[in-house]
């Protein structure tokens, strides 16, 4: 059914895929850059002008969505997906130039952790988008994006705890917790892009 819905040269569905794959993108520059904890420059650098490519793209499709009286699927549906993209997106580049900006004394204890969720989620994310045409597409994966949101949510938790116990100068303390608060946001975002696609999926079975 849902080749009926995304023609192959569908304007809004190949924009769709762009938009997740600089999603991912981001996704893998973050993860890096936690794993390699240097080069935080470079990284949001990199970042924010993917960042600014998705908000080209996200004024895009709400430029076509007013220009277009028939719509692929719900004029509403592409609109709240387009947005949790770009929201998923602009999470991502405040944390990077958090990073940035804060230059930590100490490495960030979980956020490695925290980015290889956000980054399993985003892939997830990605590849359900990218294969919106196949019209057997299971739900299981993105009740897998909700499973690692929860798992966040763990893993956040430890890393406060653990961030109470360890860090003993106020200002680090502070400038730690506010970017960890922003790696589990940003795996919120990718929770609620999932419930959107979610309920594409179901309404358009």
């Amino acid at each position: 059914m849902f080749k009926r819905f995304f023609p192959k040269q569908n304007k809004f569905f190949e924009i769709l895929i762009e938009l997740t794959e600089t999603m991912l993108e981001t996704a893998h520059l973050l993860n890096d850059m936690f794993g390699k904890n240097d080069n935080f420059a470079e990284y949001a650098s990199k970042i924010h002008i993917l960042e600014n490519k998705c908000d080209d793209l996200t004024h895009q499709v709400i430029n076509d969505l007013n220009d277009s009286f028939i719509t692929p699927i719900d004029r509403e549906d592409i609109y709240a997906l387009v947005n949790s993209l770009d929201d998923i997106v602009d999470t991502i580049d405040t944390i990077a130039l958090r990073m940035y900006m804060y230059k930590l004394k100490t490495q960030l204890h979980f956020g490695l952790q925290l980015s290889d969720i956000l980054l399993i989620q985003a892939g997830v994310i990605h590849d359900v988008i990218k294969n919106l045409q196949n019209p057997k597409q299971p739900t299981d994966k993105i009740v897998q994006v909700k499973h690692l949101e929860t798992e966040g949510d763990i893993v956040f938790k430890d890393a406060l705890l653990n961030l109470f116990e360890v860090e003993k100068d106020v200002v680090e303390l502070i400038k730690k917790k506010e970017i960890l608060e922003i790696i589990e946001r940003a795996i919120d975002k990718c929770h609620n892009a999932a419930s959107v696609v979610e309920g594409i999926l179901i309404k358009n079975m």
